[in-house]
């Protein structure tokens, strides 16, 4: 299709309040239920609130819709990774980067917590979790005292191993990219000037240990 010419500037993407959000400029956005479009790149970013997941997508234009890999710490607490990104992670091996990928965000309030998940649907379907807990995935590490008490629970492994899947998609992306010429390229704008710092209100995508889908 010789979408590889010509591309301009990316339009920037985030997720605020369960929503795709295009940033207006004085901290105002525009919210959209979804974005659809041909995976072209994928890279990640630093910034204050911790790193990114860009997603370049292609459609009627380019798109870069950004996900929070981890929200924030709490208190003797690291920060976990974001439901979304979990979401993307567990499913990429079900996505096929040659075809068309819809991106629906979701935000309810349940027995007064914020629950947040991302629906990834192609051709029409939406797709099911390519691995779950004891099917395919390694289990967290449960830390106890010496009274054999539950202290923690480490899942450092369980991220690695998620985010081990994100770069075999990003393979996949850019040989499937390559062999349709849809290559996201160089934008004629430097965009880290211009795209804002997710904001705080994201790190609420985290889940709670006993909130993950297994």
């Amino acid at each position: 299709m010789g979408l590889n010419k010509g591309l301009g500037a990316r339009e920037y993407l985030t997720i605020r309040e369960g929503k795709v959000a295009k940033y207006l400029g004085e901290k105002k956005y525009e919210l959209y239920d979804s974005i659809e479009g041909y995976i072209v790149g994928m890279s990640t970013r630093d910034t204050q609130y911790g790193q990114v997941l860009n997603i370049d997508l292609m459609d009627d234009k380019l798109y870069q819709f950004q996900i929070r890999i981890k929200g924030e710490e709490k208190p003797g607490q690291a920060a976990k990774q974001t439901s979304y990104f979990i979401a993307l992670a567990h499913c990429s091996p079900n996505i096929d980067p040659s075809k068309k990928v819809e991106f629906i965000p979701s935000l309810k309030e349940i027995d007064g917590k914020k629950r947040s998940a991302l629906f990834i649907n192609q051709n029409g379907s939406t797709l099911k979790w390519a691995f779950k807990k004891g099917d395919g995935m390694p289990d967290p590490e449960e830390v106890f005292n010496k009274k054999g008490e539950l202290i923690s629970i480490d899942w450092s492994e369980v991220e690695a191993f998620r985010m081990d899947k994100i770069n075999e998609f990003n393979t996949r992306v850019q040989e499937a990219a390559a062999a349709n010429k849809m290559m996201a390229g160089e934008v004629e704008q430097d965009w880290q000037k211009l795209m804002p710092e997710p904001n705080e209100e994201a790190s609420s995508s985290s889940f709670d240990d006993d909130d993950l889908p297994f």
